[in-house]
C-alpha cells in the first residue's frame, strides 16, 4: 500500500480498506504520464480522503454521494474544482480499467470559478515585511515582490543547482508548474542575502528536503497581511510599466504559457487612468485628423 509520508516523516491515514488496490495503481498509472511528485501526492490525498468520507468501494459511489461530500467540504472554489477534477480523472481511469461501471462525476458540471480579485500588496506592506528579524520572512517576500516566484517556486530553489553567476550578476534557475523551468536575473539585494546561506535549499526542511508552502505562505501573510500571490501581481505590475509595457517579457519572467493569463494579473495604475480620461477630453487630437471612418480593425486590416 501506497502512504505518502510528508516531510516530517508523520504518515498521512490511508485509504478505505476496498479502495486501496486501486488507488496505488492509479498513483502508479499518473506517475507514469509524468505528473511531478507535488501534483501526485496532492491527488493521492485528496482521492484517498474522499474515500475514506464516502466509506464504500469505489463502485458502489454514485453522483448523490459526491454531492454530499462537496456540499460538507469548507473549500473555497479552485479547491472545490480542484478536488472533481481528481476524484473525475480517478473514475475516469477506474471505468477504463473495469474497476468501475459508471463514473459518479459525469453528470458533474466543471465548478466554476470566479476571476481573481487582483489584489496586490503594497509597498508599505513590503517596506515592513522586509524589516522582519526573521531571515526567512525576508527572504520568501524578496523572492515573490522582486522576482514574482510562486510559493512552490520558493521551496524548491536550491543554492547548489539552481544559482549561477557571471559578470552581469546571479541568475536564479526556476523550478515552475509542470516542470516548466525559467531562468530569471536576482536583484543585487536578493543575491547579497541568498549568497550568505548555506549550500543546499534555501529553505532546508526539519528533517531532509526542503519546507512545504505553507513555511513560507504563512510568513509572507504574517508579515505583510496580504496573502502571497499578491507579491506575484506587485511583481507583475511593476515589471509591465517600468519596462515600457512589455507584455511578452513579463509573460515569459511569470512562466506563463500565454499572455491573456498575464493580462489578469497587472494592476491598472490610477494615475495613468486619470492622465488617459482627461485626454479624451481635448477637442481636434491630431491622431484622428484624416481617419475619422476608420476604426482599428479597418486600419491594421482585422478581419
Amino acid at each position: 500500500m501506497i502512504i505518502w509520508n510528508t516531510r516530517y516523516t508523520i504518515a498521512h491515514v490511508g485509504p478505505e480498506a476496498s479502495w486501496q488496490k486501486a488507488i496505488d495503481s492509479w498513483i502508479e498509472y499518473l506517475k507514469g504520464l509524468g505528473h511531478t511528485p507535488e501534483t501526485i501526492r496532492t491527488r493521492w490525498y485528496q482521492i484517498t480522503r474522499f474515500s475514506r468520507i464516502v466509506g464504500i468501494p469505489a463502485e458502489n459511489v454514485i453522483a448523490d454521494d459526491l454531492i454530499s461530500y462537496l456540499a460538507a467540504a469548507e473549500l473555497g472554489p479552485e479547491a472545490r474544482r480542484s478536488l472533481v477534477s481528481c476524484i473525475r480523472s480517478f473514475y475516469k481511469w477506474a471505468v477504463t480499467h473495469s474497476l468501475a461501471c459508471v463514473d459518479p462525476t459525469k453528470d458533474i458540471p466543471t465548478i466554476a470559478v470566479p476571476e481573481p480579485s487582483g489584489l496586490i500588496c503594497p509597498e508599505n506592506a513590503i517596506e515592513k515585511a522586509l524589516a522582519s528579524p526573521d531571515e526567512d520572512t525576508v527572504l520568501a517576500v524578496m523572492l515573490g515582490a522582486y522576482c514574482g516566484l510562486r510559493r512552490q517556486e520558493m521551496t524548491l530553489v536550491n543554492l547548489r543547482d539552481d544559482i549561477s553567476d557571471d559578470d552581469y550578476g546571479m541568475t536564479l534557475l526556476i523550478h515552475g508548474k509542470g516542470r516548466k523551468n525559467r531562468t530569471m536575473p536576482v536583484p543585487k539585494t536578493l543575491a547579497a542575502k541568498m549568497a550568505q546561506r548555506p549550500k543546499g535549499f534555501l529553505f532546508p526542511g526539519r528533517i531532509d528536503g526542503h519546507v512545504g508552502v505553507d513555511y513560507v505562505a504563512k510568513r509572507i501573510k504574517l508579515a505583510t497581511g496580504y496573502p502571497p500571490h499578491s507579491l506575484r501581481r506587485r511583481f507583475a505590475t511593476i515589471s509591465y510599466y517600468r519596462s515600457g509595457c512589455n507584455l511578452l517579457l513579463v509573460s515569459r519572467m511569470l512562466g506563463h504559457s500565454n499572455v491573456t493569463t498575464t493580462m489578469r494579473y497587472i494592476g491598472l495604475q490610477q494615475e495613468q487612468m486619470r492622465n488617459t480620461v482627461e485626454a479624451a477630453t481635448r477637442i481636434g487630437l491630431p491622431e484622428l485628423d484624416g481617419r475619422k471612418n476608420e476604426t482599428a480593425a479597418t486600419m491594421f486590416s482585422i478581419g
